[in-house]
């Protein structure tokens, strides 16, 4: 009876892990942000979701707030600064701070990292799918002359990436005044995010990656 309660159990695990693996393979992860710049405002949102679960940052002069989605639905709120603020006593002691790690420290962890950064980079590359870029700014800086070599840029850009159909950017220049203002709009996929999971999992599972990390991060030694 033990035994066949510890066969289904274990079945039941395997089947759940196919099917989240099946899941992170099959279903995207949508990213999307909407930036709105005025004179006197500035607001924007971004959004995070994979299938029905998602989470969004919502910012402005007056809140910024953290919302968890479940089918786009709002299931939980917190005010960020409010988490910011709100740190147990422990805490709040006082603590002696770690001496910073020499510059060489880094660059050689670097270096060593670096094979696997290159590996997880590309995965990233290979999944990301733009879906939308949209913006209209007006731009005038202090200068009329920089105005204009900074549209120049831009529209040299613009058509560059023509005639890529998610891409439209659209800016102004105002050689009058001093102002940016206008409207950001980004979707992108990342899709078969479980070909990212993969290499991250695979340098996780180095030791000597492991203790790079726990290194820079002041955790650790390198020989530790």
């Amino acid at each position: 009876m033990a035994a066949t309660l510890l066969f289904f159990l274990l079945l039941a695990a395997v089947i759940i892990l196919l099917a989240i693996l099946l899941a992170l393979y099959l279903v995207p992860v949508t990213v999307s942000t909407v930036a709105d710049c005025g004179r006197e405002s500035l607001r924007g949102t971004a959004t995070v979701a994979w299938g029905i679960v998602g989470a969004r940052v919502r910012a402005d002069e007056d809140m910024q707030v953290f919302e968890v989605l479940l089918a786009g639905r709002q299931v939980m709120v917190r005010d960020i600064q409010e988490m910011a603020a709100a740190k147990p006593e422990e805490e709040k002691k006082v603590e002696e701070p770690e001496p910073a790690l020499p510059v060489r420290e880094y660059v050689d962890a670097a270096r060593d990292l670096w094979p696997h950064i290159q590996r997880i980079v590309a995965a990233i590359y290979r999944s990301l799918y733009l879906e939308t870029l949209r913006g209209e700014v007006t731009l005038g800086l202090e200068s009329p002359a920089s105005t204009g070599v900074v549209y120049g840029y831009c529209t040299a850009a613009r058509y560059a990436l023509w005639p890529a159909e998610a891409i439209d950017l659209v800016l102004t220049p105002d050689f009058d005044h001093e102002v940016f203002e206008g409207t950001f709009t980004l979707r992108v996929q990342i899709r078969r995010p479980l070909l990212i999971v993969i290499p991250v999992v695979q340098a996780l599972l180095q030791k000597p990656v492991r203790q790079r990390l726990r290194q820079v991060s002041g955790r650790g030694a390198p020989g530790a």
